[in-house]
């Protein structure tokens, strides 16, 4: 692999570790063990149209993925995150409009959203960003795999 395909980018996380070989491999293999979990908890989410739920995996694979220099699934996520949200909204909108009360969960959700200030334009990019970020994880396991090994 050359550096220009590479997905990953170990700069920050060398630099956050005092660049320690023992402290780079763990965080690697536990960034490992969560990319499954990403996938399924996205993919189950997006299929489900769990906007809230869309919203909070992203937000927790965010800062993960950054960690490990991907900077467009960060990117990526942050816009699912954001774009999850504006869907939430619209979608408890038109409760509110045709009258039908809100359950206690939805009023929480509610609060959380409702000055969120995306479009419909922008939720119609939410399945092109899941499939981008499903795409690049196994890209990125492979990378990650590959540098674990010749630390």
């Amino acid at each position: 692999m050359t550096q220009s395909e590479n997905i990953i980018d170990l700069s920050y996380l060398k630099e956050m570790s005092g660049n320690d070989k023992s402290i780079i491999e763990e965080m690697i293999e536990i960034f490992i063990e969560q990319i499954p979990e990403f996938e399924e908890e996205i993919s189950t989410h997006f299929e489900l149209q769990d906007w809230n739920g869309l919203g909070a995996i992203a937000h927790k694979a965010k800062s993960s993925v950054r960690t490990m220099g991907m900077e467009y699934m960060g990117e990526c996520l942050e816009k699912l995150e954001h774009y999850s949200k504006g869907n939430l909204k619209f979608e408890l909108q038109l409760k509110k409009e045709k009258g039908i009360e809100f359950s206690p969960e939805e009023e929480k959700y509610w609060r959380n959203v409702m000055y969120e200030t995306k479009s419909d334009v922008d939720l119609k990019e939410i399945p092109e960003l899941v499939e981008s970020f499903l795409n690049q994880c196994p890209k990125a396991l492979e990378e990650l795999q590959y540098t674990l090994k010749h630390l």
